[in-house]
């Protein structure tokens, strides 16, 4: 299962349960947290089709649009992976799984995010560490603050 599993969830999730197991959900640890909230699948995705079209058409004057389409459907993609193939209905998990994508095509450094004016590759490089082994510790958006 690729939701994550929190005390803010816990008793949803714990309701439903897995068809038939009988068996009682628990929350996930820091690392099981950390596996779930990078969509590795999709980043996989994009850096083939993102490397494949800069080796194919990084000359043409049009790569810059294609490559901000790319970006958008990897975004829009990990939205639907997570939302439709891996069952995920947690919109705090989608959230963090979506923005990690963001973070990691930072830390690429592919065209569409080096064009903006205020990035730093510096800057980036070293957000995604904090980002991969920060997030684990949210576990969700607390019912009361």
């Amino acid at each position: 299962m690729r939701l994550v599993v929190t005390r803010r969830n816990y008793d949803a999730i714990n309701t439903r349960g897995p068809a038939g197991s009988g068996a009682e959900i628990r929350t996930d640890s820091y690392r099981e947290r950390l596996i779930k909230y990078i969509p590795a699948e999709v980043l996989a995705l994009y850096v083939a089709a993102y490397g494949t079209t800069y080796a194919l058409l990084s000359y043409q004057p049009y790569f810059a649009l294609l490559a901000r389409w790319i970006l958008l459907a990897g975004i829009f993609c990990t939205i639907l992976y997570l939302w439709k193939i891996e069952g995920v209905t947690d919109w705090v998990q989608l959230v963090i799984s979506t923005f990690g994508f963001v973070i990691w095509a930072f830390a690429f450094g592919v065209v569409p995010v080096t064009e903006l004016p205020w990035y730093n590759q510096v800057a980036a490089a070293l957000f995604l560490p904090v980002y991969i082994f920060g997030t684990p510790l949210i576990e969700g958006i607390p019912e009361r603050w």
